[in-house]
């Protein structure tokens, strides 16, 4: 299993990215994080998304897993892809937009037996531990879980992918939104669930049996 998580892209490591997927040029970005925002906002933000990818070097794609709500294919999205990116937003509607497609069994298989390179920032990253539980602000719709845009329905899904057996918190010691992530983090600490925090610069490396901490 392989997985690169940050707080917002790969952090300060553009380098060690491209070395942990040595001869890997492509990669699926799945987007749907995004839908908290208006369409032309979400279209911006996936652009500026693609803009960083370009620039170390690597083809993305985007994958909206929308039109594959409550039907089969979506692991056709994926096909041809070794490295998949689970991009930043509102973890609520991807942890849904996964579920409705059924795209999270398939990510948990092939992750799990080393086919699939799985990466994640911000709320994709938290998705990889074993729970969204702490991670929620109802005053933000980027946080909040029961904001439902269409074609979103209201049932909350609190597990994640459980990748690792740690929540992986990022945004630690942000400028703009470090209090909440203390929070977060106390939240945790109460409860005695594992966790992991990333600064904006940090990643976690995960290689197989091999943890490490990007600093």
């Amino acid at each position: 299993m392989k997985l690169f998580l940050s707080s917002y892209r790969a952090g300060r490591h553009d380098k060690e990215l491209l070395d942990f997927l040595g001869p890997i040029k492509k990669v699926a970005i799945i987007t749907n994080a995004k839908d908290y925002k208006s369409q032309a906002e979400r279209k911006i933000r996936v652009k500026e998304n693609f803009d960083y990818w370009r620039s170390i070097g690597l083809m993305p794609t985007e994958i909206d897993l929308r039109p594959y709500f409550k039907k089969a294919g979506a692991e056709k999205l994926v096909h041809g892809h070794e490295f998949v990116w689970l991009a930043g937003g509102n973890a609520f509607l991807l942890r849904r937009a996964l579920s409705y497609t059924g795209l999270d069994r398939f990510l948990i298989e092939k992750v799990r037996a080393g086919q699939i390179i799985y990466g994640g920032e911000s709320a994709g990253a938290i998705m990889a531990g074993p729970t969204l539980h702490g991670s929620e602000d109802d005053s933000s719709n980027e946080d909040n879980p029961h904001f439902v845009p269409s074609p979103y329905e209201k049932r909350v899904l609190w597990d994640s992918l459980n990748f690792t057996d740690f929540v992986p918190v990022p945004h630690y010691k942000s400028a703009e939104i470090g209090d909440s992530i203390d929070g977060y983090v106390e939240y945790l600490r109460k409860r005695k669930i594992a966790y992991k925090t990333m600064t904006d610069d940090q990643a976690i490396v995960i290689n197989v049996n091999k943890e490490e901490f990007l600093g």
